[in-house]
């Protein structure tokens, strides 16, 4: 039997519904593989095919062993020269391949990829992640410092050369950890805006700040401040770009966005705090300081400081409201609150916005996802 020239590597966990979407569209792409690996990472279910196909192998690791892991086993197993890595919630025109062949054929490039933009759907987080979330390359062709890893092409002899995740044990950012990888030794990474990807996998408002945090949350502690620096630290790093999408969000006419981004801004300042205080840069004054500030910031909202508690808690951030704190800490940090309730965002939210967020709960047309079951950055288990 000849070797395959190309084969497509997806995985699965516990959302097996994508991959049979996903293997029901390739029919329909202008160029087919001849190989395609399923990596099974473990779901409760064994994924098994809705169809027989004769090119589909299915590669089961047991127990749950993480998408770098998955995403490894699936690219090392892969026994096409030219390999079409694709996370199973995302989609690709069907001249993706056309395009992007060819561009792997380009002098010393040895990563390719697309545009990538959510297509998720109309709930407030997709509309969320459609506005400022990990939209890639939407209008570029030529060379890129960063491929994501939703959709890329490789030569299966740079994955071997490369070593593959062998030394990256993360279970995020691998498409990251590649990037920089190939650049590092001389590669170069191509970006072709013609070649469309999209993302359809819709989140809940917890699990996305979970996500976010979860990509970042090493940089933002490792540069963590002591003592006095801390609290002006976080307001660098947790509100600045929170108030710099503010006005983006009214003029858009998308006020839920700002709860979005409040709840962001208190779960990452909650688990540097956290970390801070494990580190000894901080004490645990100044954590309750912020608790109590925070509280204060919803005074006379009760419908939404309820939602918002419950919000942060299934994200891995229970409110367990201080007797006392150093409030002193976070006076400055908070200056910011007087602009929103004086604005009337906060009567709105509680009036209107509040009742908008439990509908959506109710409707509950979230897909799964692992960020959903695996909690806070501090360790902390959080059920789905």
């Amino acid at each position: 039997m000849p070797s395959p020239r190309l084969s497509l590597c997806t995985y699965t966990y516990n959302d097996a519904e994508f991959v049979h979407d996903l293997l029901a569209q390739v029919p329909s792409w202008q160029v087919q593989p001849d190989e395609i690996v399923v990596v099974d990472d473990g779901s409760k279910t064994p994924f098994v095919p809705l169809a027989p196909l004769p090119q589909l192998r299915v590669v089961r690791l047991d127990p749950n062993q993480g998408i770098t892991r998955a995403k490894g086993t699936g690219l090392s197993a892969a026994r096409g020269a030219v390999i079409l890595s694709m996370d199973c919630d995302t989609r690709i025109a069907p001249d993706w391949l056309t395009v992007n062949l060819p561009n792997l054929d380009r002098p010393g490039v040895a990563l390719v990829g697309g545009s990538l933009r959510h297509a998720s759907g109309a709930d407030l987080v997709s509309r969320y992640l459609i506005a400022y979330g990990d939209n890639h390359n939407l209008h570029h062709a030529g060379e890129v410092e960063f491929i994501p890893g939703n959709a890329f092409l490789l030569r299966r002899s740079t994955w071997e050369e490369a070593g593959g995740f062998s030394e990256y044990a993360e279970t995020n950012c691998q498409d990251h950890y590649l990037s920089n990888l190939l650049r590092a030794r001389g590669f170069t990474l191509y970006s072709d805006a013609a070649a469309q990807a999209w993302q359809l996998r819709r989140i809940s408002r917890s699990t996305l700040l979970r996500r976010v945090w979860k990509w970042c949350h090493n940089a933002v502690k490792g540069q963590m401040l002591g003592d006095d620096r801390c609290v002006p630290y976080l307001f660098e790093v947790a509100v600045k770009p929170m108030l710099e999408r503010f006005g983006t969000s009214i003029e858009t006419g998308e006020p839920l966005f700002l709860y979005v981004d409040l709840l962001y801004m208190a779960h990452s300042v909650l688990d540097c705090l956290d970390f801070g205080v494990q580190q000894g840069l901080t004490t645990d004054a100044v954590r309750c300081g912020f608790l109590r500030l925070l509280s204060r910031l919803f005074d006379g909202y009760p419908r939404l400081w309820a939602v918002f508690r419950a919000d942060l808690a299934a994200a891995g951030s229970p409110v367990l409201m201080p007797a006392t704190g150093d409030e002193d800490a976070w006076l400055d940090f908070f200056l910011f609150s007087d602009l929103l309730r004086n604005s009337g965002l906060f009567d709105w939210l509680e009036r209107e916005g509040v009742d908008q967020l439990r509908l959506e709960d109710r409707k509950g047309q979230y897909h799964f996802s692992s960020y959903a079951i695996h909690g806070a950055m501090n360790g902390a288990k959080v059920d789905a």
